[in-house]
């Protein structure tokens, strides 16, 4: 049973370093990472991007999960020097208050430029408290719709 445990969380801290590492290869617009003033705000991490015809535009809601788990842990520098045994629970912790945060978008088709939507995130408090996260307290961002073809 332990054996069982041991395995699972060395899977999902090689899951998460994995994850960690592939962060430097995405978009130029991930916000930047601000380990210095102890809260990780979710909404940072989010973009929205609006494609299809004006009246019958669509909004995608994109989340930088890597960035989220890299700040969380304190930056890349304190990632890479998570590579012991005894450091799988507190990454677990963090991969618990991750899987935890769930997002939701008030209107996503027939829009229309100059409208606005608004995100809005949750997530466990539990899990966030267990890995000693602060979310902050911005719970959802207005985005004006744009870009959208005439």
């Amino acid at each position: 049973m332990f054996y069982h445990r041991k395995i699972t969380a060395i899977i999902a801290a090689a899951a998460l370093s994995a994850a960690l590492l592939v962060a430097g290869c995405g978009e130029s617009r991930q916000a930047k990472i601000d380990t210095n003033d102890g809260v990780t705000n979710i909404l940072d991490y989010v973009t929205v991007d609006f494609s299809g015809k004006n009246g019958e535009g669509t909004a995608y809601v994109n989340v930088d999960y890597d960035g989220i788990e890299t700040e969380m842990v304190g930056g890349e520098e304190k990632i890479k020097e998570m590579n012991e045994v005894d450091d799988l629970a507190e990454l677990t912790k963090y991969i618990n208050a991750v899987s935890s945060i769930s997002f939701s978008i008030d209107k996503n088709k027939e829009l229309s430029n100059g409208d606005q939507v608004v995100v809005s995130v949750s997530y466990d408090n539990t899990a966030a408290e267990a890995a000693g996260v602060d979310f902050g307290t911005q719970k959802s961002k207005t985005y004006e719709v744009k870009g959208l073809k005439r």
